[in-house]
């Protein structure tokens, strides 16, 4: 009996002792982990135990804010380069951030169900001592076709393209072959593996840039075992002629186009088959040669109808006309075809670009406005305005046909002086240069905006890099810039829409008139979080300026995120999907106040060039002692 009081006692202290070991360990659970990561937790080598959702957020952050000040520098040997998000200009340049970071899903994931509120999980991870290191958990995006267009302008120099093997005919007008050569390009796969390897781990260590042999596919043995065939080819096709006719009252009627023998060979493929190499006409290489040599010779520009709205009616503003285009497609098979038979006068095919006649009865069912976009353009310089009144200009009037998408950089013509546009000074890679076009985001903006009043699909909206007073509220925005990015929508109402634009004060309006079809549209306004204070004060030094004097070309603007919902309930009926959420998030650089500034004189470098001067008058002196003295 006393034994088994004896077993009873040792296990009573033994649960005691447990169960009040478990008290302090709950203790320390609750005033150390509660709400908060597990021991134990690492991003790589950063130690994020015992951090809250916000400290989580806050190391993300201060990673995200590292990249978009510092950029990423990118190095090869001795030569570097530093990508950083946007242009050095808020209106100016490809201003949008090429890699994304999702704050709150990367925070997310550090975090179970219950925000690590489970007890009974942080027992077990202290019983066997789990090291939870969640180095894939950064949710982001990258844009690879910039990082990707930025390295090969920055380090052109490493890409060398490959040769192929090919036939030629040389100045005695004999075939020969000339030797294929190696190539060489970027390791693209090893630059975003680095870049990847960065953004899970929060690091910004220099991406090393490597390199890697492009073999060409075909040898200067594999050309001479066909070398007999070429020279059929050539005996064939030694005076192909290539003929366009037209019955019109234009001056262009009959046009003939001899291809050389040289340009012939320079048509040519070659093909391995099953280890059988032959030789074949290459459609790309006739259709590069009729678009570089011939379509501008036989297309006629197609003249677009543009009309204008006069106490809400349609007037004929500009009477559309057909055009005509080479028939690419079809000439290349008739050259083709022509060939084989070994016929040497082939004809080339043309289409007509119809245009819609429009009528006193308004084919085009022009009758209501359907949405209106709006933006304040106040503090814009003279030439700033005057680029968003002739981008305005090249849209105005313009119809959109049901069911096509509208680009809007197709529409704004070339951004050039000889289209009306006028050069901005803008600062990229730490220098000031004119830039034909600044403003034409406010064009992008106010048509973002328009579309989205007109309850339109939108199939591509960038926002810039940095919250632009011209754009507020904050979210709404859209950039452009040519060639990309873009901004598009889909005229999906069934009917034309027409394009009409009016500037009332420092205010801009565009209007889509069309016919409305009954759906709903229903915009949010933007909701705007994570505030960012912005750097100092970013000083440039410049020549264009006096000594010392100082003009700012940027205020200082705070970073932020922003996002709005965009619903549109469709009529019944529609062969649409009844209702179409979107969410457009938008991501918000910190920018920091841009000033110009005077060079002053460097005087170091003044007594460099006196010392310099009397070194070089001392010289002379001892010169001409030796010639006396001689």
């Amino acid at each position: 009996m006393k034994k088994n009081n004896k077993i009873i006692r040792n296990i009573l202290i033994i649960v005691a002792i447990f169960l009040t070991a478990l008290f302090f360990i709950f203790l320390y659970w609750k005033n150390n982990f509660y709400a908060k990561t597990g021991p134990n937790t690492f991003i790589n080598d950063i130690n994020i135990s015992s951090k809250s959702k916000n400290e989580v957020e806050d190391i993300i952050k201060e990673y995200i804010y590292e990249i978009e000040n510092n950029g990423i520098l990118f190095t090869k040997n001795d030569s570097s380069s530093i990508l950083k998000i946007g242009s050095d200009s808020i209106d100016s340049g490809p201003s949008y951030p090429f890699i994304l970071i999702d704050v709150e899903k990367s925070t997310n994931n550090f975090f179970d169900e219950t925000d690590n509120k489970s007890f009974a999980k942080f027992f077990i991870n202290i019983l066997f001592k789990n090291k939870e290191t969640k180095d894939n958990y950064i949710v982001y995006d990258i844009d690879k076709e910039i990082i990707k267009i930025f390295l090969q302008e920055s380090f052109s120099n490493l890409i060398i393209p490959y040769e192929n093997a090919y036939y030629f005919i040389n100045n005695e007008n004999e075939l020969e072959i000339q030797a294929e050569k190696i190539g060489k390009d970027i390791n693209y796969e090893n630059v975003f593996e680095q870049l990847n390897n960065n953004i899970i781990n929060l690091k910004n260590n220099n991406i090393i840039i490597s390199t890697h042999s492009v073999y060409p596919e075909f040898k200067i043995a594999d050309l001479q075992l066909i070398e007999n065939d070429v020279r059929n080819i050539l005996n064939k096709g030694n005076s192909l002629k290539l003929i366009f006719s037209e019955n019109s009252d234009d001056d262009l009627k009959n046009l003939e186009f001899t291809i050389p023998s040289k340009t012939l060979i320079s048509w040519l493929g070659v093909k391995n088959e099953k280890n059988n190499i032959n030789t074949y006409l290459d459609d790309q290489k006739i259709i590069n040669y009729l678009e570089d040599n011939i379509s501008s010779k036989v297309n006629k520009e197609i003249v677009l109808p543009k009309f204008e709205m006069d106490n809400e009616k349609v007037t004929n503003w500009q009477t559309g006309k057909d055009g005509r285009e080479l028939d690419i497609e079809q000439s290349v098979i008739n050259i083709k075809n022509g060939f084989l038979n070994e016929d040497n006068l082939i004809n080339l095919a043309t289409k007509v670009l119809s245009v819609n006649k429009f009528s006193s009865e308004n084919d085009f069912k022009i009758e209501e406005i359907i949405g209106t976009g709006h933006s304040n353009f106040s503090g814009s310089s003279a030439n700033r305005i005057q680029n968003i009144r002739n981008g305005s200009n090249f849209l105005h009037g313009l119809l959109i046909k049901p069911g096509e998408e509208f680009s809007l950089i197709s529409n704004l013509g070339e951004i050039d002086a000889e289209n009306g546009y006028l050069p901005e000074l803008v600062i990229k890679d730490g220098k000031t240069i004119p830039e034909y076009g600044g403003g034409l985001c406010q064009v992008g903006t106010t048509m973002f905006r328009t579309a989205l009043q007109s309850g339109l699909p939108i199939t591509m909206r960038r926002n810039h890099s940095y919250r632009v007073s011209y754009y507020e509220p904050a979210g709404t925005d859209a950039t452009i810039y040519d060639p990309w990015p873009d901004f598009k929508f889909i005229n999906d109402t069934g009917n034309y829409i027409l394009i009409q634009y009016r500037m009332e004060g420092n205010n801009l309006y565009y209007d889509f008139w069309g016919v409305k079809d009954g759906r709903e549209v229903t915009v949010t306004d933007p909701v705007i979080y994570n505030i960012v204070k912005p750097p100092a004060t970013k000083m440039i030094e410049t020549d264009e300026l006096k000594p010392g004097e100082k003009r700012c070309t940027e205020s200082a603007h705070n970073g932020a995120d922003a996002y709005f919902d965009y619903k549109v309930i469709y009529p019944e009926g529609s062969t649409t999907t009844p209702i179409v959420e979107t969410r457009f998030h938008s991501h918000y650089v910190p920018w920091q106040a841009v000033c110009l500034i005077g060079k002053e004189e460097n005087k170091e470098e003044e007594i460099k060039e006196k010392d310099d001067l009397i070194t070089e008058e001392k010289n002379d002196e001892d010169n001409n002692e030796i010639v006396e003295s001689e």
